[in-house]
C-alpha cells in the first residue's frame, strides 16, 4: 500500500508520496520539496516538523536522512559523497540526476554516518 502524506493549508491541499521525493530543503518556515524528476512543492511547514512526521510513517522506498540543519535526503537515490566538490549526487538510475552543494563538516559528517550505517 502506497503511503501519502497530506498538507493541508488556507487555500490548498496537497498530497506527497515520499518514496519518489529525493531531497527537502528548509527555506524559513517553509520546505521545499524535491521530487527525483526534479519536480517542486512548497509547503507550508519547518523541516524539524516535517522530519518527525516523515520518520512516524511507513514508505516502500524511501528513507531520510536530515544533513546538517537545512536538508533531508532520501537514501534510496544517493549514488555519491563528493568531499572534493562538497556535493551530494543523488539519481533515479535513469535520466534523473540532482546535485546538491553542501559545506565540507557537514559532507563529512554525513558520509561518516552513510559508511558507518550503511554497509552493502
Amino acid at each position: 500500500m502506497k503511503t501519502k502524506l497530506l498538507f493541508n493549508s488556507r487555500d490548498e491541499l496537497v498530497a506527497i508520496d515520499f518514496d519518489h521525493v529525493a531531497v527537502v530543503q528548509a527555506d524559513g518556515n517553509y520546505c521545499r520539496v524535491v521530487f527525483i524528476n526534479k519536480h517542486e512543492v512548497s509547503l507550508a511547514i519547518g523541516i524539524n516538523k516535517l522530519s518527525d512526521m516523515l520518520r512516524q510513517a511507513k514508505f516502500e522506498n524511501a528513507f531520510f536522512v536530515k544533513i546538517g540543519r537545512s536538508l533531508l535526503v532520501n537514501q534510496a537515490f544517493l549514488e555519491r559523497i563528493d568531499l572534493q566538490k562538497q556535493q551530494i549526487t543523488l539519481t533515479d538510475k535513469g535520466s534523473s540526476v540532482i546535485r546538491i552543494s553542501v559545506t565540507k563538516n557537514v559532507l563529512k559528517a554525513y558520509k561518516n554516518f552513510v559508511s558507518d550505517n550503511f554497509r552493502i
